[in-house]
């Protein structure tokens, strides 16, 4: 068993144990965060402080295809100013909410966010639907990414400080939900 697995089982039984304490599993009061629903919604980040959504789509060719040069596009949902859509900044997109994506062939792409580069997700056809759909892969299971929240600590506009990032997935076998937290500042997983 690698320590990631094991490092997953421990967060499990640690999650287990917080849903017996509070409810809903969130890293801020659920009345002060959106989830937004939209159709080709892959995932969203939410981050701390701030009011506003990024979010994760599919990126389609004017044919309706998927862009294979950027299957993700991101971009803003600013809650605060009335749910307006925006693009990100340069700053953002290069260093903390941006995406890389590489080409595996057969339907199926590589994606790092830039906040976490160490951390490939998977953007691939779903068994079940045939939708594409954001997996983090750990030996042979699969986890269904559904959102993640960034938790920024002191920083200047030029240079975020990402303290941890909280991955929010499903167990694609028995469809129980998961928490992956990152931790950046010490590089450290637990």
């Amino acid at each position: 068993m690698t320590s990631l697995s094991k490092a997953l089982k421990t967060i499990q039984l640690l999650i287990l144990v917080l849903l017996a304490m509070i409810s809903p599993l969130s890293a801020q009061p659920a009345e002060e965060k959106q989830n937004p629903k939209l159709d080709n919604l892959l995932f969203f980040v939410q981050k701390n402080p701030g009011a506003n959504t990024v979010i994760y789509e599919l990126n389609f060719n004017e044919d309706g295809t998927i862009c294979t040069q950027a299957p993700v596009k991101v971009s803003w949902i600013k809650y605060a100013e009335d749910g307006k859509r925006e693009e990100l900044s340069n700053v953002e997109k290069k260093y903390v909410y941006g995406v890389k994506s590489q080409d595996l062939g057969n339907d199926e792409y590589e994606i790092h966010l830039m906040a976490y580069t160490r951390l490939p997700l998977y953007l691939k056809r779903s068994q079940t639907d045939n939708k594409y759909k954001i997996y983090i892969k750990d030996e042979d299971t699969h986890y269904l990414l559904k959102r993640a929240f960034i938790k920024l600590g002191s920083c200047s506009f030029w240079f975020p400080k990402v303290q941890y990032i909280d991955l929010v997935a499903v167990d694609t076998v028995n469809g129980r939900e998961i928490l992956r937290r990152i931790n950046i500042r010490s590089q450290a997983e637990f």
